[in-house]
């Protein structure tokens, strides 16, 4: 039976540390680039359908 590997164990990132500054500001630059792709999705979609033409 496979065992599953999670993506900080293949990034190097461990879940457990929030302590160190490097840490903090690497889950905080994820955090803001996640919450700009989630503000961009409404135009990605508007324009991917409007080009297709079913808008």
């Amino acid at each position: 039976m496979e065992t599953q590997v999670s993506s900080g164990d293949v990034h190097g990132r461990n879940a457990q540390c929030t302590q160190c500054t490097e840490c903090s500001k690497r889950a905080a630059d994820e955090e803001i680039a996640f919450a700009f792709l989630l503000a961009l999705m409404p135009v990605i979609t508007l324009t991917l359908f409007g080009n297709m033409g079913l808008l």
